[in-house]
């Protein structure tokens, strides 16, 4: 995430409380920024070979049927020839709304999928390691092998399969023979 995208942010983040409509802001913003996941998509924003006109239609069709505050903000960033700042505008803007509701954003990774029970007691476990309530997505990472990789913010708690037989060979390697 750019500073410049967490600046932009910042500000539609202020305006958005203003008008009380950071929920429909933050739905939009997630709504493209899963559009603007797509490769094609940056290529056709960011690609020197396509030209203004042809760029701004483009924009229009993704800014139609958003709210009007996404619609200005995508019209200030062709403006001002700051395109790239949609990719990391979403994460940012999630980010404050995050900390304004006193939550922290956790990822649980686990190579098999979790069954609803398993998911609240992680979704217990996040809340009790951070002190914070936690907004807690599930990924599938087939290499883990077994347990889970539990990311809250910036920090990583490691009970994975693969960390524990990484730790396992270093300890062997360390051993004299």
């Amino acid at each position: 995430m750019t500073l410049l995208a967490k600046r932009y942010a910042t500000a539609l983040h202020l305006l958005t409380e203003a008008q009380g409509a950071t929920a429909a802001v933050e739905g939009d913003l997630r709504a493209l920024h899963e559009v603007l996941r797509d490769p094609g998509a940056r290529l056709l924003l960011t690609s020197p070979d396509v030209g203004a006109a042809e760029r701004g239609r483009i924009l229009a069709r993704l800014a139609a049927g958003r709210h009007a505050l996404v619609e200005r903000l995508l019209g200030v960033l062709q403006h001002r020839r700051r395109l790239e700042v949609m990719f990391d505008l979403f994460p940012a803007f999630r980010a404050l709304c995050l900390a304004e509701r006193g939550e922290v954003e956790g990822v649980a990774e686990t190579p098999h999928p979790l069954d609803d029970a398993q998911v609240a007691a992680l979704q217990d476990l996040a809340g009790r390691l951070s002190g914070q309530k936690v907004a807690l997505t599930v990924a599938l990472r087939p290499e883990l092998l077994g347990g889970v990789r539990l990311r809250l913010g910036n920090v990583l708690y490691d009970g994975s399969m693969q960390s524990a037989l990484a730790q396992l060979e270093q300890k062997l390697l360390q051993a004299a023979i």
